[in-house]
């Protein structure tokens, strides 16, 4: 599944909330104080081992869902932006990658126009669309390096641990 890819997070059943938690889960899920963010993705951040038992549904008797298509993306961009930097990176990657197709466009340009003269390069229109390449591809770079410079913000403002400790344990040494 490509939102398990993306957010690195195992779970198998994304549609059913019929779920059961421990309360450490729970409670530090309630510390956390995240607005926006996807239940079981965030349970599973926190757990250290997940068991997921098949339950049989049956079908609706009446009536249909309330749930649109709008709630569904919705829910798809809060499990993403609050568990993955992977749009941001895309962003920046694909920058790179414009500005070098520009960059490398226009040195073929410049040997063609060079080899075939200024009419085969239809009088530096190409050129034009090279230089707006590699200028849109700095954009983009420049976009995704402040969006990972906004996304390590994010990391730090939603405080959400790093690990946690549920139990220290003492070792008692004996003076002799």
């Amino acid at each position: 599944m490509v939102a398990r890819r993306i957010t690195k997070v195992q779970m198998t059943d994304w549609g059913c909330m019929l779920r059961a938690y421990r309360r450490s889960i729970v409670n530090r899920m309630i510390e956390c104080h995240e607005q926006s963010t996807f239940i079981p993705a965030l349970a599973t951040y926190f757990a250290k081992s997940i068991t997921e038992i098949e339950v049989e549904h049956e079908e609706r008797f009446a009536g249909e869902s309330h749930y649109p298509l709008r709630k569904l993306i919705n829910l798809q961009f809060d499990l993403v932006s609050s568990f993955s930097d992977f749009p941001l990176k895309v962003i920046m990657y694909s920058g790179i990658v414009f500005a070098l197709l520009g960059i490398g466009f226009g040195f073929v340009l410049g040997i063609a126009r060079v080899v075939y003269g200024a009419r085969w390069a239809a009088e530096g229109v190409f050129t034009l669309f090279s230089i707006l390449f590699a200028f849109i591809g700095f954009q983009f770079f420049a976009l995704g390096i402040m969006g990972e410079y906004i996304g390590r913000i994010y990391l730090e403002v939603r405080k959400r641990p790093e690990y946690v400790i549920d139990k220290i344990h003492s070792v008692r040494t004996e003076m002799q």
